[in-house]
């Protein structure tokens, strides 16, 4: 995070990492910002004042036609050269209030964001097609040609991939995939809905780009929903972990390359939800969380007298899902009860009930409430 060492206000503002971490912070852009802060403390009223000018304005960026980019841009540069001295080199400088600088500042700013953003989405998605169902698509300066598959029917479509990696395309899902892996990263991109079933290799991990959002795998199953007209880009995770990060983040190419997990990381049975416009990632669980054990380790929850904390403590590791509790509060409160057919969030509000507690999901994680149990 070098980069922000010579930030301004301004800069802080309109950085999207920035924003998606007063947005909306994870424990993960928490660590990264606060021991930033420590490291470079001559920052800190800088920060402060970022975060409450971001904060006030809630700041979106709309997506807007083509047409509409190049009115705006040609409406804010004219409105610039007439109040802005840069451009009358003759005239003698007129000092300005206050606000009507810093509107002149954000205007330039708005238009330069949605020329860039305009220009990236226009170099993206050019491609020319080849032959049925094969397409080669500009990347970082050179041409790949990738397979698309689009399912236009009304059913699931099986896509399989050169790895051994399957790929459920849901109907009007669109997937595109090169035909053979043969870089390091084996890449792939979604528009629509899928489920992903990626086979292992260390050594060439696995990306999936959908709307904004990467997915970073090395090999595991997880669900992606990222519809075009959908402001939101959903990851539901199933069996191992996957790592996600915006591809607005300014480390995201370090991300992309370190082997190790970066970014959001999701276990079984959790799911990140990712703002388009607010750049904003809110990690929960999944609707239905499933049980992640072996059908041979799967306990029979059946509790007689049995102190609530181990009855938390056997639901998650069922679940694979973190529950946190003050277990000094809880030795010894006791539980009765048979929860074999509930759901998760069922078998909670039972336990919870029994115990006089309350339950709420923060993080992806469960955290247990409670005062103590009446003797």
């Amino acid at each position: 995070m070098d980069r922000y060492n010579h930030y301004t206000v301004e800069d802080f503002v309109w950085d999207v990492f920035f924003r998606q971490w007063v947005l909306s912070p994870t424990r993960e852009t928490d660590i990264a910002w606060n021991e930033w802060a420590e490291n470079n403390p001559e920052k800190s009223d800088a920060i402060q004042q970022a975060r409450s000018i971001v904060l006030s304005m809630r700041l979106n960026e709309p997506e807007i036609s083509e047409p509409e980019i190049r009115e705006v841009i040609n409406r804010t540069l004219s409105r610039v050269r007439t109040h802005s001295p840069e451009f009358a080199p003759n005239e003698e400088p007129v000092k300005r209030p206050f606000y009507r600088a810093m509107w002149l500042q954000v205007a330039a700013s708005v238009a330069f964001l949605m020329l860039s953003a305009w220009i990236g989405y226009s170099f993206y998605n050019k491609r020319e097609a080849k032959q049925s169902g094969e397409y080669t698509y500009a990347d970082a300066g050179k041409d790949l040609l990738l397979v698309e598959k689009v399912n236009t029917t009304s059913a699931n479509m099986l896509v399989s991939l050169s790895d051994g990696s399957k790929i459920t395309l849901s109907p009007k899902g669109r997937i595109r995939y090169p035909e053979q892996f043969v870089d390091a990263k084996r890449e792939v991109y979604l528009e629509g809905e899928a489920f992903f079933e990626i086979s292992k290799d260390p050594d060439h991990p696995f990306f999936v780009y959908a709307h904004g959002l990467i997915t970073k795998v090395l090999g595991t199953s997880f669900r992606i929903k990222a519809y075009e007209l959908s402001d939101e880009v959903t990851v539901e995770v199933k069996t191992g972990r996957v790592s996600v990060f915006a591809q607005s983040d300014p480390d995201v190419v370090e991300k992309a390359s370190n082997r190790e997990l970066e970014g959001v990381v999701l276990n079984p049975n959790q799911k990140i939800i990712y703002t388009r416009e607010e750049v904003r990632m809110i990690k929960t669980l999944v609707e239905k969380p499933e049980i992640v054990l072996p059908k041979t380790e799967v306990p029979q929850f059946e509790f007689e007298d049995t102190p609530v904390s181990e009855a938390f403590v056997s639901i998650g590791k069922a679940y694979g899902i973190d529950i946190l509790f003050d277990e000094e509060l809880l030795k010894g409160c006791p539980l009765t009860a048979t929860l074999d057919n509930q759901t998760l969030h069922e078998k909670l509000t039972i336990i919870c009930k029994a115990v006089e507690a309350s339950y709420e999901i923060l993080d992806g994680q469960v955290v247990i409430h409670s005062k103590g149990c009446r003797n």
